[in-house]
């Protein structure tokens, strides 16, 4: 039998030889992403902490234990109290330097959706209804634990419908839990239009419009629920498995599913975000989706995105007083079952 080479194409032993230096490569170059934006969330926050005075340190700093973990809520100051140092009690530069603390553990889109939900607060506030200390400014940060390059520490940033918790251990990150609340849900300032949970709301109809009708009756909830079920106060608790399985969608279902579950994963910096996001799409099949509403946009939602790593819980508040505003006020949650607060995190 005549035998010939190429040598230009190599054998298939050199191409997987190629494949795994290059599947190397970019785990290495993802590794060391990763740990340049762990590094530069740990240096603002030291910058941050050297701007202040042995009393405000006192006053941020706290121990990582559990009931301080816990200590963050949806509702505003009068009806919740918490700890640390509320960004208008901070000068200027601060508050600036707290900022950076979240630009640089935040994506670009989740910095801006922490500013659209804390400016809808003042925007709240201005609108002369019923104030429960409203304001732009009424957030607060905490810093529970030493920040370090190796250890494990969390920084929150939260007040009325926002708290941020992230948690760093060595090079590793996570946002969860992390509740995303926005009243109003839309509002204009200075001529501009901002909608801080948009992609939260259009993506989801755009999963549920897309579903026939025996995804769709799987999907839909058979009791009523009106609100987030994990939120604050709940921590180490889980839901069932509920709603239409990933697994018997289409291709295209997917994609719109995988668009909304991003929404959730890319607040955190984008050099983190990456491995949540491959590994939600790795686990796409093993994700279900729950709905109860209408399927209309424009109306009041309730929906569920649960997968293997992560439970996304979104509400419209249909209730009376200060829970009701419908399509105009948001609660919704981010958890990782098994590594809320990292841990998991080594």
């Amino acid at each position: 039998m005549l035998a010939t080479t190429c040598a230009a194409c190599g054998s298939d032993d050199d191409s997987a030889d190629t494949s795994s230096a290059t599947s190397a490569a970019a785990t290495s170059a993802s590794a060391t992403a990763s740990a340049a934006a762990a590094a530069a969330v740990l240096t603002a926050t030291n910058a941050f902490l050297a701007t202040l005075s042995t009393a405000q340190k006192t006053s941020v700093q706290g121990e990582r234990t559990a009931a301080n973990l816990a200590q963050w809520s949806n509702l505003p100051d009068q009806l919740f109290k918490r700890a640390g140092l509320r960004m208008d009690a901070l000068s200027a530069a601060q508050q600036a330097a707290a900022l950076k603390v979240l630009r640089a553990a935040l994506s670009d889109e989740g910095y801006t959706q922490v500013t659209g939900i804390t400016t809808a607060d003042g925007v709240l506030k201005d609108s002369g209804g019923m104030d429960l200390d409203f304001g732009a400014d009424h957030y607060w940060i905490r810093i529970l634990g030493t920040p370090s390059a190796s250890g494990k520490w969390t920084v929150q940033y939260g007040g009325h419908h926002l708290a941020v918790n992230v948690t760093m251990a060595g090079s590793e990150m996570t946002l969860a839990p992390t509740l995303w609340g926005a009243q109003p849900a839309s509002y204009t300032k200075s001529g501009a239009t901002t909608e801080p949970l948009s992609g939260e709301t259009t993506k989801a109809f755009a999963v549920v419009g897309a579903l026939d009708a025996t995804q769709l009756k799987s999907a839909v909830l058979t009791t009523s629920i009106t609100e987030i079920v994990l939120g604050a106060g709940q921590d180490g608790k889980t839901l069932a498995t509920t709603g239409v399985k990933a697994s018997t969608f289409t291709d295209a279902q997917k994609t719109l599913l995988l668009a909304l579950i991003d929404e959730w994963l890319t607040p955190l910096n984008d050099e983190q975000a990456a491995a949540k996001v491959a590994e939600a799409k790795a686990n796409i099949d093993q994700t279900t989706f729950s709905w109860y509403g209408k399927t209309t946009i424009g109306n009041p939602i309730y929906y569920r995105v649960q997968g293997p790593t992560f439970t996304i819980e979104f509400a419209h508040q249909q209730g009376q007083g200060a829970n009701a505003g419908g399509v105009t006020h948001i609660h919704s949650i981010y958890r990782e079952p098994d590594n809320d607060y990292g841990a998991e995190l080594s």
